[in-house]
C-alpha cells in the first residue's frame, strides 16, 4: 500500500506545483507543458518527479496516448482545480472591492429549466439587500454545472433536480415543482381548439435532448397515451430555435410552465389545454455541502427560496 506524505502535502506543495499538474492533465505531453509554461522539458520532468516523490505515489501513467492521471492523480487534480479557481475568485473579489463591487455570485442555470423568472426576481430582491450585488449566470447541462460547482467555478446551481440521490458532497434545496406545458405557434391548427392526444401524436414535435429529465418524463407520457415514438422534428434546448419553429406553425413543443405563460401573454405561443399526467420537473438549488459561503451567496440563496415561494 502506498505511503502518502502528509508533511509534503501540507508544507511543501505549492500553487506552482498545482498549476503544473493541471497543465499536464490538459496537455498530456512534457513538451507541450514546457511550451505552455515557458520552461524547459527537463524542468517539467524534474518538477513532476519531485511532486510524485514528495507525495509518495505516481500521479500520472505514461501511455501511448500521453500522460494520464492515476487514481491518486485524479484525486489531487480535483483539489488543484478547487485551489486555482478559489485563487481566481479571490482575485475577482479583491478587484471588485477595489472597484466598489464587493458582492459577486456565480450561478449555474440548467438549460431548459425555465428559471429566468426565478433568477431575475431573486436578483432584484438581492440588490435591495446588497446594492453592490453582481450576479454572473452560466447556462449548461446539469452534469456540467455540478462539475463546475464542485471545482469552485460556481457558487450555486439552479435547475432540474433529477431523479438520482443527491451526492454527499452537495446540498440540495427543493424550490418548486414545475409542470411543463405543451405549446404550439399561434398559427398552428391546434391553437384554436382543445386537441386530443390522438391528433397530437401525429404532429411533429420539438423535444428536449434524450439525456434530460423532462425528455424521460415526456417519453413515459407518450407511452401512456398510446405512442412509443413521437415524430421528432428537432431535439434542442435552444429557446430561439423552439420559438422559430413554433412561429412557422410546424410543430408542437414542451416548455416550462412559467415560461409558457409569459410567451402566451406576449402572443408568441398558445398553451394547449390537454392533460399531461406525470409530466413534472422538480427544480432545486445546489451548493457545496459543508463549505463556507460568502454573505452575498447566502443572501442570493435565500432570495431564490423567497422568489420560488412567490411563483
Amino acid at each position: 500500500m502506498a505511503s502518502i506524505s502528509s508533511a509534503f502535502l501540507q508544507r511543501s506543495l505549492t500553487l506552482r506545483h498545482m498549476r503544473l499538474l493541471l497543465a499536464v492533465e490538459e496537455l498530456r505531453q512534457v513538451g507541450r507543458v514546457a511550451t505552455a509554461l515557458s520552461i524547459s522539458q527537463p524542468a517539467v520532468s524534474k518538477a513532476l518527479a519531485e511532486i510524485e516523490s514528495g507525495i509518495g505515489v505516481p500521479l500520472f501513467d505514461r501511455t501511448p496516448r500521453g500522460m494520464l492521471p492515476t487514481a491518486h492523480g485524479v484525486c489531487l487534480l480535483r483539489y488543484a482545480h478547487l485551489m486555482t479557481n478559489e485563487i481566481t475568485r479571490a482575485v475577482d473579489e479583491l478587484t471588485g472591492i477595489e472597484q466598489g463591487i464587493a458582492a459577486a455570485v456565480a450561478i449555474g442555470a440548467t438549460l431548459g429549466a425555465g428559471t429566468g423568472y426565478l433568477l431575475s426576481t431573486a436578483l432584484l430582491q438581492g440588490r435591495q439587500q446588497l446594492p453592490e450585488l453582481v450576479v454572473t449566470v452560466t447556462e449548461g447541462t446539469r452534469e456540467s454545472l455540478l462539475r463546475q460547482l464542485r471545482t469552485g467555478r460556481l457558487d450555486l446551481v439552479v435547475g432540474a433536480a433529477g431523479d438520482s440521490v443527491v451526492p454527499p458532497d452537495l446540498d440540495c434545496m427543493p424550490l418548486y415543482i414545475d409542470a411543463p406545458t405543451i405549446v404550439c405557434g399561434t398559427r398552428h391548427p391546434m391553437a384554436a381548439k382543445r386537441p386530443r392526444w390522438a391528433d397530437m401524436l401525429s404532429e411533429a414535435w420539438v423535444l428536449p435532448p434524450r439525456d434530460t429529465r423532462v425528455r424521460a418524463a415526456l417519453e413515459a407520457l407518450f407511452r401512456r397515451v398510446g405512442s412509443t415514438r413521437p415524430k421528432v422534428l428537432a431535439e434542442t434546448l435552444s429557446l430561439d430555435l423552439v420559438l422559430d419553429l413554433l412561429t412557422q406553425g410546424s410543430a408542437l413543443a414542451v416548455l416550462p410552465q412559467h415560461l409558457s405563460r409569459r410567451l402566451a401573454t406576449a402572443g408568441q405561443v398558445r398553451m394547449l389545454d390537454v392533460d399531461t399526467p406525470g409530466l413534472v420537473m422538480p427544480v432545486s438549488v445546489f451548493s457545496p455541502a459543508g463549505a463556507p459561503a460568502s454573505t452575498a451567496v447566502e443572501t442570493f440563496k435565500h432570495c431564490l427560496i423567497a422568489a420560488a415561494a412567490l411563483r
